[in-house]
């Protein structure tokens, strides 16, 4: 899949090429120079509810790392948590891209694997301190260079650690929606849940 912008997705759109023929799960990818970095979603049958709260509740980040370069990414939507893995040594060398940013743009897309209608695009933030998570984990798995070696590590922590489990070890970030600047009316468009 080269994607270059997300400009050309919108919802609505059937998108017959996904990686969620055997059901529902996510994928994430980062650190391309082909696409921007993505959280895809796949779920069968999502409902008009679902589909409100995916756009509209607040998406939580965290992620288990091991030594050994393994790393599994939460992404989490109100109930919804997605244990992802993520694979950087997987990246063509040609297609990788070293962040020069503190923070993280990411794209969430959700997709109902029923029809292949594409249902919720968010555009996130991630937080400094997670950027420098996801920096650190993909630099330690470019550095092993052996993507089935890693890709071995995640399996191993997706068959040992249960999604209940990962909640409970791991510290979760809120993550910011980016409101498109197409706004003019003045007005702030703050939701008032971000005082600490």
């Amino acid at each position: 899949m080269a994607v270059h912008s997300n400009q050309q997705f919108h919802v609505g759109q059937i998108i017959d090429e996904h990686p969620f023929v055997a059901g529902d799960g996510a994928v994430i990818e980062m650190f391309r120079n082909d696409m921007s970095n993505i959280v895809f979603i796949g779920l069968t049958g999502i409902t008009a509810e679902e589909q409100q709260m995916m756009a509209e509740a607040t998406a939580e980040f965290g992620l288990m790392k091991t030594d050994n370069g393994g790393c599994l990414v939460v992404f989490k939507l109100a109930e919804l948590a997605f244990d992802i893995q993520f694979n950087a040594a997987a990246i063509p060398s040609e297609y990788f891209q070293q962040p020069t940013t503190s923070t993280l743009a990411l794209s969430m897309m959700a997709l109902d694997t029923a029809n292949n209608e594409l249902k919720v695009i968010r555009e996130l933030s991630l937080p400094e301190a997670v950027t420098q998570q996801m920096i650190d984990v993909m630099q330690a798995q470019r550095a092993i260079e052996d993507p089935m070696a890693v890709n071995a590590e995640n399996m191993h922590l997706l068959n040992t650690v249960s999604t209940e489990e990962l909640l409970t070890k791991i510290t979760l970030t809120p993550i910011q929606t980016v409101i498109a600047p197409s706004c003019s009316c003045g007005h702030n468009h703050e939701d008032g849940h971000h005082h600490h």
